[in-house]
This record gives structure tokens, C-alpha cells and sequence, in this order.
């Protein structure tokens, strides 16, 4: 049965985000505070839609709610509505780490950063410590379980066939995915935490090499077959793989036994390893509705213009989900560039939100059109659509993008909304590395929304600590007749990614 359009209680359902093998995730939102919501329900075409489904379902919601930690997707509701269970889970504006690892070792032929996969997995750990510490074992900690964004911050999903540690005859049904299970699991034996810990050192290996660490079952089941770890690049792999290979014991009682000490390990890589930034900010003071910022070897700049004719390599739609261009930066995109532009958008088919897809550009002065469906009635998705777009840029090989306010047209979500879900994911994405992207620019519609949109993004790219000393490194050569305008080197060691 299809939720789209539905209202159930208080929550709008907008429409399907995606599906696993028994269930469908719909994006929703609570009407009394205009919150994003998921909501979660079982296929109708699958084998769970039984009484054991429906109790596994609703005991989700029962399992999540215990525990209370920023580390994990809370669940915040559960119901039947016309005789389809549902659990409504909180919306994470951002990616789960099996698409973005995917989608970079595609487009740019690199996978994580080792400080990068460090830092997901020393909040991985801790999410565990506190499913732990509530006695629930979560027995499905995979890549594509783990969520994230430069504002959210990563979370552990998808408590799906987790269960209480004294569960003994649930965790003898074997769930799961296999190339992430330690052997016990398959063997359908008792469960303890040393399993989830297995789990999260094969997602560890998977984020960072690209693959689990074993990829059948007799290779799992086989005590004597140790992980297949490469050779360490630096002394900071070998710790890394060290800790790793620790958690990776074919024998439960020789893992580590404690995931908080695990994710002290993790913290002291990303530490140790994490870029710091260096932001040169180049704002002028005289010059409204204009500003430029230097983020490593990306140029950032703000201004009031028309974003029809910029001469880019790609400018960004702010499209709706069915891609018609037939209002706002849509309708001025296609003025410029053709009919032909939205029919090729519009063979694409109605989009989910979060979603980007890429167009020609027909008459406009650049390669591509990337339309991003990113918001929908004051809900913003926009930090999941941009990072798409960041991603989707890399894998046609653009090096500069002209981009809208997404969202603050029709869905009515605020111009500051947008510029820190934007300037946020942006800077995360470029501290990844790897990017060819070396200018973004943003184009607003008047010098007022300019001058809040820039304010905000300047303070995103700063990060939320306080920055370092300013190094004067003298003033610029020209600057279109604002000679006093200062030019400082920003040394700030935040790195942008929420704790």
C-alpha cells in the first residue's frame, strides 16, 4: 500500500525515500511542529508482512526508544494505520556511509580518508556502548546502517533485528548480513556484545578498503583465515589496523570487551590525523552582494546575480520532485536554455527528495544541469540533496557549479536553513578530498538575501569553535577600487564534523 499524500494522525506523508528487502521508508512530516520524520512501514510484497513482521517492527520502535544517546536514530512513534504497522523514526539530513564511500571510489577512484573512517567508527562506538549499556545487541552494523552529515553528525540506524541481550531464543534466528556477521552469529549461537563489535570492526575494514574483510561464509566460518588488511600506509594504518583486527577475532572471547575503550582508539587516529583548515576570507566591506572565501583549493563565492547566465560548468536547479521547470530558477533556466532541458529532466521521473539528477544544458553557458530535489512544505532535505550534488559534480567531472538558494522558493524553507546546510556539507565534502570541484558559486536573487545568506556561510566555513589567530599576510593587489579592504588567512583546527 502506498502512504504517499497520506495523513496519519499528526504526520503528512510526502513520499517514499527508498525500501530494504522487507520494508519502505517513507519521508514524512509532524504537522503540529513542521518536524521531518521517517516512518517506517513493512513491504507488502515481502515475507515479513506476518505476525512475526509486525512484531519485529513494532519492537524496533520498543528497543530504540530505550536508548537515549545523539549517537543513534531515536524512534519517536509506532501505530497501525489501516492495518499497516509503522514506526516513525527521526530524519538524518545526510548519507549513509555505503553511498557516499560508493559514489567517491566511482567518480574519484579513491575510498575514505583514514581520519574520516576513524571518526565514523569512534561514534559508531559509542552508539554501541549505549545500546549496550541499555542490554540491547543491535546485530546489523553495516556501512549502509551508519548515517551522516556535516550538521547531524554520524548515527547508528536501523534497529531493525536488534534484540535484548537476554534474548536468548530471538538471537538464535539468524539475521543479518552476512559479510558483516562473526561466525557465531551464523552458527546461530547466543549472542553477546563481542558480536556487534565484530560487526563494526568488518564496517570498519569495509569503509576504509572498500570491501568486508571476508566475502563468503566458509571464509568467515574458517577460524584460521585472518583479515586480508593491505599494507599499512603509515604508523597511523597500523594502529588503525591493529585496533581493527583486534575487534575482527574469529573467537568472541578474543575481541576487545568494551566499545568505549574502542572508540578512544578511533578518536586518537582522527585526532591525530583530521586536516586542519585554513579559510582566507576576502570579504568586501564596500562591495554588498559580494563576497569570496578560500577553502583549500576551492574558491567560494556569494553574489546577487542571475543564475541563468553564469558561465560555469554546471549550474544547479532547485527543482521539484516531479523536475517540471515551471516556476522560480526552474522556469529562468529553461527561459534561457530550452525546452529541451526540462524533457530531458523530465525523463528522469518523479524524483524523492535528497535526490540530484543531471540534464544537459541546452543554451546556457554551461556542460550540465544538476537538478536538485531538495525540500517540499518547510521540510528541507537540503543537506542530503547537496551532498548528491557535490558527489554527482565529481562524477562528471565538473570543476565549477553555480548554485540557488535550494528551497526557499515554494517549500518556504529559510534562507539561513539552506546556507548552513549547504556551506556545511560542502565543507565536509571538501575535506574529504579528492574533489575536483575548484570554485562554487552561490547566486541570489537581491543584495538582502546576499547579505544573510553570506553571513551564515562564512560562519559554517569558520566551523563552530573559535578560530585561531588571524596571520596578516598583507593586503590584496586589487579589489575593484576597495583598497582598505583587509585580506586574513583564518588558522582554524576545527575540521567541521559534529561531535
Amino acid at each position: 500500500m502506498s502512504l504517499a499524500g497520506a495523513r496519519i494522525r499528526d504526520y503528512e506523508v510526502w513520499g517514499r525515500l527508498g525500501q530494504g528487502g522487507m520494508s519502505e521508508l517513507w519521508l514524512a512530516k509532524q504537522t503540529v511542529l513542521n518536524l521531518p520524520v521517517v516512518i517506517k512501514t513493512l513491504r507488502r510484497d515481502s515475507a515479513g508482512l506476518d505476525s512475526t513482521g509486525v512484531a519485529r517492527l513494532l519492537n524496533e520502535a520498543r528497543v530504540m526508544v530505550r536508548i537515549t544517546s545523539s549517537k543513534v536514530v531515536r524512534a519517536l512513534d509506532a501505530g497501525v494505520h489501516e492495518g499497516t504497522p509503522y514506526v516513525v523514526l527521526e530524519y538524518v539530513d545526510g548519507l549513509d556511509l555505503a553511498e557516499l564511500d560508493a559514489r567517491r571510489r566511482a567518480s574519484l577512484g579513491v575510498g575514505l580518508p583514514l581520519w574520516f573512517c576513524a571518526h565514523v567508527m569512534g561514534q559508531v562506538c559509542l552508539a554501541l556502548h549505549a545500546s549496550h549499556q541499555t542490554g540491547i545487541l543491535h546485530r546489523d552494523v553495516k556501512p549502509s546502517n551508519v548515517f551522516g552529515g556535516a550538521e547531524t553528525g554520524i548515527r547508528l540506524g536501523d534497529f531493525g533485528i536488534a534484540v535484548p541481550h537476554l534474548d536468548v531464543e530471538s538471537m538464535r534466528d539468524i539475521s543479518g548480513t552476512f559479510r558483516f556477521m562473526p561466525p557465531e552469529q551464523m552458527r546461530g549461537e547466543p549472542l553477546d556484545r563481542a558480536a556487534d563489535i565484530y560487526a563494526a570492526g568488518a564496517t570498519a575494514f569495509d569503509l576504509r578498503y572498500g570491501s568486508p574483510p571476508f566475502l563468503t561464509i566458509d571464509e568467515v566460518l574458517d577460524l584460521r583465515n585472518d583479515p586480508p588488511f593491505p599494507e599499512p600506509e603509515g604508523p597511523h594504518e597500523a594502529y588503525f589496523q591493529h585496533v581493527v583486527g583486534h575487534m575482527l577475532e574469529k573467537v568472541p572471547g578474543k575481541r576487545p570487551k568494551d566499545t568505549h575503550d574502542l572508540a578512544r582508539h578511533f578518536r586518537s587516529i582522527d585526532q591525530a590525523l583530521r586536516p586542519h583548515r585554513r579559510v582566507a576570507f576576502l570579504r568586501q566591506s564596500k562591495a554588498p552582494g559580494r563576497h569570496a572565501f578560500q577553502v583549500g583549493t576551492c574558491r567560494v563565492e556569494i553574489e546577487t546575480g542571475d543564475l541563468a547566465e553564469q558561465e560555469v560548468d554546471g549550474i544547479v536547479n532547485s527543482a521539484h520532485d516531479h523536475l517540471r521547470m515551471d516556476g522560480g530558477c526552474g522556469a529562468a533556466l529553461r527561459a534561457v536554455g530550452g525546452m529541451g532541458v526540462e524533457e530531458e529532466a523530465l525523463a528522469h521521473g518523479q524524483q524523492a527528495l535528497g535526490a540530484c539528477v543531471a540534464t544537459s544544458a541546452g543554451k546556457l553557458r554551461a556542460r550540465k544541469v544538476l537538478h536538485a530535489v531538495s525540500a517540499w512544505n518547510e521540510i528541507s532535505c537540503v543537506a542530503r540533496a547537496a551532498h548528491r550534488t557535490l558527489l554527482l559534480a565529481d562524477e562528471l567531472g565538473l570543476r565549477s557549479l553555480a548554485i540557488p538558494a535550494l528551497g526557499t522558493g515554494a517549500a518556504r524553507v529559510s534562507v539561513e536553513t539552506c546556507a548552513n546546510a549547504i556551506a556545511t556539507t560542502l565543507r565536509w565534502h571538501l575535506m574529504l578530498g579528492g574533489t575536483g570541484l575548484s570554485r562554487v558559486k552561490f547566486v541570489l536573487r537581491d543584495a538582502s538575501t546576499t547579505e544573510r545568506f553570506a553571513e551564515v556561510v562564512e560562519q559554517a566555513l569558520r566551523g563552530d569553535r573559535a578560530a585561531g589567530p588571524a596571520v596578516d599576510i598583507g593586503r590584496p593587489a586589487v579589489l575593484e577600487a576597495q583598497p582598505e579592504a583587509p585580506t586574513q588567512v583564518e588558522t582554524d583546527p576545527d575540521d567541521g564534523v559534529d561531535r
